[in-house]
């Protein structure tokens, strides 16, 4: 037996469900289109980080030149699984699926950390913990036991949205989402009537982001599907299950689908299903592929897939937000080229959007939706900025566990949103929303970051002759 035989027969096997994703990476050509579309990799020009180095050492594996262990998963680890390089690449390598493929076999023979167990198989299943124990970190954020457990990455852990949180908030979001829309629950019911209780029901999902640090979101929602003449019926869902996801923890990313499913109910009763988070709808939408295996789960997850909607692609659907033609002048679409181009009115104020990966072409494709609400909006002048649909580095809890790579990331992006002239930044995802204004704070740019429901309930206010701008946004600087 030759020597390189023997070193071979030394190596341990390679993860089994390598396999079955063999065939899949050996289509990858090596051609290296994936390399300028990457953001990592335009953030910080290694090249160790692009996906055709992923797909090599994922080949390498199986075929057994290397051997899955620490020294390979730094690789993996820096991946924001934002599909960029899928859309870029001829043979159609959907790098994302080896990423999390390797995350798992790695935490299979390697094992998870307890506390990692802990929160995605024993908290985020059960709402109810996972809101008081939220509620007592904010409770105690005066004590200064968050800020040691921020450090302590605990905090990160356990929702990578409180870490940015503690970063830019002041003091505490107030009582929860939960609290806020239990509250108006019982008045709506007590102010019901007849035509009210004919209106389509729609139901909406809470995100973790919304409910526990940026409340004030869901709240203007809630405002703006009633405003459309629905009723809207809070649901009672835990954690969509996209952080365990993205860890690699595939079975608890299952559980969590299951038990949301058992907990919708009838999905019948629904016209459709919404949610201003775009990680939440976006995740929501593939249950079926992550269910596919299941044959008592597939079919309610596929009937989900159907019924979820993006806010922006549902206010869409509906026509729009009702503009008061009286309102004034037709809106602004020029690019960030001509950003420094024209004069505006002293009452106008200009826009950009930032595209949440889950929101894009590679995910759920609403792409035009967010951007003609903008552009209906009265008082402002929306401006696109250059790489708008690129990720902004937070990916989970990647902005806390990379955190160079991550701020490069976002200091690109906050120098484009500069080069629009826009003091208003909207977006429809929590992590992009902290993560933008912390880009924003530390380059030193005077902007305040809103998700597009803020927006849409302070027209349908002004349209009504109400108080315009009722958002609480989170300020860059």
């Amino acid at each position: 037996m030759s020597s390189g035989t023997t070193r071979g027969a030394a190596r341990k096997a390679a993860p089994e469900e390598f396999q079955a994703l063999y065939d899949h990476v050996v289509t990858c050509g090596k051609c290296g289109f994936c390399q300028p579309t990457c953001p990592i990799f335009r953030a910080t020009g290694r090249e160790a980080n692009v996906a055709r180095g992923k797909v090599v050492l994922y080949r390498n594996i199986v075929e057994g030149r290397t051997e899955i262990g620490p020294d390979t998963k730094d690789a993996f680890a820096n991946c924001l699984l934002c599909r960029a390089c899928t859309e870029s690449c001829f043979s159609a390598v959907k790098t994302d699926q080896v990423v999390i493929s390797f995350r798992h076999a790695y935490a299979e023979r390697f094992g998870r950390g307890p506390l990692q167990r802990a929160v995605f198989r024993y908290l985020l299943p059960h709402p109810r913990l996972m809101r008081g124990l939220v509620s007592s970190i904010w409770a105690l954020r005066r004590t200064g036991l968050p800020d040691l457990a921020r450090r302590l990455g605990l905090v990160g852990l356990l929702n990578p949205k409180l870490e940015r949180a503690m970063q830019l908030r002041e003091g505490t979001p107030g009582p929860l989402l939960s609290s806020r829309l239990k509250r108006r629950g019982h008045q709506a019911a007590s102010n019901g009537g007849a035509q009210r209780a004919a209106a389509p029901l729609v139901g909406y999902w809470m995100s973790c982001g919304y409910n526990y640090v940026l409340p004030e979101v869901g709240v203007a929602t809630v405002n703006v599907l009633e405003g459309l003449g629905r009723r809207v019926e809070v649901l009672d869902n835990c954690c969509c299950g996209m952080a365990a996801y993205g860890y690699g923890d595939i079975e608890s990313a299952k559980e969590l689908a299951r038990e949301n499913l058992r907990r919708l109910g009838d999905l019948d009763r629904l016209e459709v299903i919404v949610s201003e988070c775009g990680s939440c709808s976006g995740h929501l939408k593939e249950y079926a592929e992550l269910l596919a295996d299941d044959p008592e789960w597939a079919g309610k997850a596929l009937a989900l897939g159907k019924k979820m909607r993006s806010f922006s692609e549902f206010v869409q659907e509906c026509g729009g937000i009702p503009v008061d033609a009286a309102a004034g002048a037709p809106k602004g679409a020029a690019g960030a080229e001509g950003a420094a181009a024209g004069s505006l009115s002293d009452e106008t104020t200009v826009i950009t959007y930032h595209e949440p990966c889950h929101m894009g072409r590679r995910y759920q494709n609403v792409t035009t939706q967010p951007r003609q609400i903008l552009r209906s909006l009265d008082g402002y002048e929306f401006r696109e900025a250059a790489e708008s649909d690129s990720c902004c580095g937070a990916a989970g809890t990647y902005g806390v566990l990379h955190p160079e790579t991550s701020a490069a990331i976002i200091d690109r992006k906050t120098g484009f949103i500069k080069d629009t002239g826009a003091t208003v930044v909207a977006t429809e995802c929590p992590s992009c929303m902290m993560q933008l204004a912390f880009g924003l704070k530390q380059a030193g740019i005077d902007a305040e970051v809103v998700n597009i429901s803020q927006l849409c309930d302070e027209q349908l206010r002004g349209s009504r002759g109400g108080r315009g701008r009722s958002r609480r946004a989170v300020k860059g600087s």
